[in-house]
């Protein structure tokens, strides 16, 4: 399996609306510089960058193109204001019962350790070689299908964080960047304004390095888990994609 077969399996095996996202982070400014996709010409919010990419857009951003403080603090392109990492800020804004709260979110969130040079936001589909992390925004059926898929050869998922904020920069990006694992997101009030999210729609970001695993495993749990109307749409999509239908079985559950 490689990156491009990859994602037509995935979009085969799933209703996919939009396109799974690769996202990939340059420590060495030469090797960002010469990376050849164009840079933005604006500022965009970290979280709307995931967004474009999602319906094709492809771009490579810096410092100078984050217009969200929040998503440039996650991906270490600004300094965490101690109001912030105090958790006097989200205390102050009432988000949260008392201070001590609110600096356990700042404590617990897992942002970039070194700043990057600049990263890239694409579709997944775009990239010859591996990105970090890969991000899928869909409804709630196809992010269960893919921890059915994770939970195939790894079982029970105990990692999972969210608090509904910072969604798409943290919880789907840095969290699984630093973790190596696998994390799902509700999304958040700011990213549901600025990146215009579907009322239905959630997120689950996924290491490089499993992503294959989280494919095979879709289509490893298809019989058991999908009814014959959708084994039905499947089989219709990887037909029109000239990729094998042959192990899908209907009637058996």
């Amino acid at each position: 399996m490689d990156i491009k077969k990859s994602v037509e399996l995935i979009e085969s095996y799933l209703d996919l609306d939009r396109k799974p996202v690769g996202v990939k982070f340059f420590f060495d400014k030469a090797e960002f510089d010469n990376f050849d996709v164009p840079q933005l010409d604006r500022k965009v919010t970290y979280c709307n960058s995931i967004q474009l990419a999602s319906k094709g857009k492809v771009m490579k951003l810096t410092k100078e193109n984050q217009a969200c403080p929040n998503g440039a603090m996650a991906i270490k392109m600004k300094d965490i204001p101690e109001p912030m990492a105090s958790g006097k800020a989200r205390f102050n804004k009432h988000i949260y019962k008392d201070v001590e709260t609110s600096k356990n979110i700042s404590d617990n969130m897992l942002f970039l350790k070194e700043e990057p040079a600049g990263m890239v936001a694409m579709p997944l589909e775009n990239f010859t070689e591996a990105p970090d992390v890969v991000i899928v925004v869909s409804n709630t059926y196809n992010v269960m299908r893919m921890i059915q898929g994770h939970g195939y050869f790894n079982g029970y998922t105990n990692n999972l964080r969210t608090v509904g904020l910072q969604a798409v920069c943290q919880d789907l990006t840095t969290y699984v960047y630093n973790t190596q694992d696998i994390n799902i997101s509700l999304l958040c009030p700011g990213t549901r304004l600025v990146a215009n999210w579907k009322p239905n729609e959630m997120g689950i970001g996924i290491p490089f390095n499993k992503w294959y695993e989280v494919v095979q495993g879709v289509i490893e749990t298809t019989n058991p888990f999908e009814r014959d109307k959708n084994k039905k749409a499947i089989i219709k999509r990887l037909n029109e994609r000239g990729l094998d239908a042959s192990g899908i079985i209907l009637g058996q559950n």
